[in-house]
């Protein structure tokens, strides 16, 4: 049952990742926009869905069912306490996305960054770590920062949001947060596993098997090879709607290799996260409709 358990977190923890990402991503857009003075539209879309945030952080805490936290980190690693961090993480981020959209001033977006990046770690942690808990990772924050961005990004190249100017600039922004992802990841293991630090190479090991190797692999074509390659030889809007396409497959496949939970887990993860995909996109159009 214990085993069962840890699958179905594993894959929950990877739909809610990967559900999560863009829309975290479209809030720090937002910020970013409002601050500097970019003219991006259409981003507000995204930020439209932020209110979930916090109730896919509070579930958040299923995630942690069958994960044996050490000791001293039991209570703050338990169902209940990411839970409700999570939960009031994804409160806070719904109101600046509220703030952000209807055109908050800079002082607001300047501060919704910075507080941002001061609770970056512990909120990636959650997001990406629950699942090892005791496993330190330096750059967790800028990696969810920049996986965030990134699928915000190419969730408005493929659905073809904004006006041309910013899918430009999108396209090009998500490419750089793709490559840091790539980066920030690899230099990890690098250092952990040159660096010959026993107590951490576990971590890695438990992602060394033929089948999570296939999956990182094909993480990389999807995720970092093929936006690049697509977005240079494939001119114009086709272009940009398949890098964007094949960057959120790359994400994905990197999500079920980060959790790894194993083949069972990877494949439930995925399926799931296509159905809260769907899900988003659903509402989204009845919004529009709405909406006129």
């Amino acid at each position: 049952m214990n085993g069962l358990a840890v699958i179905l977190a594993d894959a929950w923890r990877i739909a809610l990742l990967t559900a999560a990402a863009p829309i975290i991503g479209s809030v720090l857009l937002l910020a970013i926009a409002r601050l500097t003075g970019a003219r991006w539209t259409g981003i507000d879309r995204l930020g439209s869905l932020a209110a979930w945030l916090v109730a896919g952080g509070a579930l958040l805490g299923l995630g942690q069912i069958g994960v044996d936290a050490p000791v001293h980190l039991k209570p703050w690693m338990s169902w209940w306490g990411v839970g409700l961090r999570m939960g009031l993480a994804g409160l806070v981020m719904a109101y600046a996305a509220g703030r952000l959209r209807a055109a908050a001033s800079t002082t607001f977006a300047g501060v919704t960054l910075a507080l941002y990046t001061a609770l970056a770690t512990p909120l990636a942690s959650d997001w990406m770590l629950g699942q090892v808990p005791g496993h330190p990772v330096s750059a967790i924050g800028m990696m969810l920062t920049v996986e965030a961005i990134a699928a915000a990004a190419a969730v408005m190249l493929v659905a073809g949001w904004g006006t041309l100017p910013t899918r430009q600039d999108l396209s090009r922004l998500m490419v750089a947060a793709l490559l840091g992802l790539g980066y920030l990841t690899f230099m990890d293991f690098l250092i952990i596993w040159f660096g010959n630090l026993p107590s951490r190479v576990g971590f890695y090991l438990d992602r060394s098997t033929p089948v999570m190797v296939a999956l990182v692999w094909a993480a990389v074509l999807s995720g970092l090879v093929a936006p690049v390659g697509l977005l240079s030889l494939v001119r114009g809007e086709r272009g940009r709607r398949a890098a964007g396409g094949a960057a959120l497959v790359g994400l994905l496949l990197f999500n079920c290799w980060w959790v790894a939970g194993g083949v069972v887990a990877v494949l439930l993860g995925a399926v799931l996260s296509v159905l809260l995909a769907g899900g988003a996109t659903v509402l989204l159009r009845r919004r529009e409709v709405a909406h006129g």
